[in-house]
């Protein structure tokens, strides 16, 4: 069974375009029921998180953090036992994506969507800068409104028929 399964992986690997040597094929082995993820790794969950499971790469595309199988379990270990030992994160990332190829990266390196958040967040600014500048020159086009009671008209200021008019049906309404 194991040897079906070299085969079928440097078949796939040859396929994908990768060159897949006999000792850099994932080996399927039953997973470690004693394995312990629980134990804190720092930068291990955040690397768990960017890498694919090798298994899985074209059906549920499920990251090793969530993914369960026997090789995911075994590049977990990897990863936690080489952060343990000193390596940086860049180091295990790029060495896991020299021997599976960029199909392991969760988000491959030429995805426009870690830089559509940049994009965005600019676009938000120069909307927000426009929005406040039109809001601005509304208020400076505002004509200034009185806030006190009106001033009653100076006793020589002039009469016109208008407010004679305005008289007249004041008083007819009481």
């Amino acid at each position: 069974m194991r040897a079906v399964l070299t085969i079928l992986a440097l078949v796939a690997g040859l396929l994908a375009g990768g060159v897949a040597r006999a000792d850099t094929v994932p080996r399927h082995v039953d997973a470690t029921p004693n394995a312990s993820f629980n134990e804190y790794v720092p930068g291990a969950a955040l690397l768990e998180g960017q890498l694919l499971a090798p298994c899985c790469w074209d059906t549920s595309r499920q990251t090793l953090d969530i993914h369960g199988s026997p090789i995911a379990n075994e590049l977990r270990m990897e990863i936690r036992r080489r952060l343990k030992a000193g390596e940086t994160t860049d180091a295990i990332k790029a060495d896991l994506v020299r021997r599976y190829t960029t199909k392991i990266l969760a988000v491959p390196p030429d995805n426009p969507l870690p830089r559509m958040g940049t994009v965005l967040a600019i676009a938000l600014l120069g909307v927000g800068a426009l929005a406040a500048r039109m809001l601005v020159r509304w208020r400076k086009k505002a004509p200034e409104v009185p806030v006190g009671p009106v001033p009653a008209p100076a006793s020589g200021a002039p009469h016109d028929e208008w407010d004679d008019r305005l008289d007249r049906e004041l008083d007819e309404s009481d």
